[in-house]
Formats: C-alpha cells, structure tokens, sequence
C-alpha cells in the first residue's frame, strides 16, 4: 500500500454534507472548533486526539470512492498500488 499524494475524493461541497467524520467517537474539540472533517479529501487532523472508535467502515463516500482502511484523520487516505 501507499499513502496517495492527491486527494483521492474531491473537496466539494457534497462530499463535506455526506461526510459522517462529526459522529466519530475520535472527533474531539479541537477537531469541531477548527471546522475539520472530509479526512479523506483534506488530510489528517491538526489536532491531537485519543482513538475511541472509528466509524471510516460506514462511510458512504468511502463506498464511493472505493477507498479503503481505518482512521484518515491520523493516517490519511491509501489505495492499493497495482
């Protein structure tokens, strides 16, 4: 696996309004006052944070987007390399 360099999903609009990343256990604080979410188009978190649960796995623009794993927001996003 590699980590990808570009965004594997689109930074739009309608990708932030389906984004579940809010209903995360993990998504603290700091995470709600800087606005963050969509990991999986903008990266990892800026904030420090405890894992309590990830819910990655019921993401429908995961689904979209065929991307795969756990955790973007301490990770980012990795798609298999054919």
């Amino acid at each position: 696996m590699q980590m990808e360099k570009d965004p594997v999903v689109p930074n739009i609009k309608e990708n932030a309004d389906r984004c579940i990343c809010p209903e995360c256990p993990s998504h603290n604080e700091c995470m709600k006052d800087n606005k963050e979410l969509l990991y999986c188009s903008n990266g990892i978190s800026s904030c420090e944070f405890e894992k309590w649960g990830c819910v990655c796995l019921h993401c429908p623009i995961q689904v979209e987007y065929k991307i795969f794993g756990l955790f973007y927001c301490e990770k980012g996003v990795y798609k298999k390399v054919i």
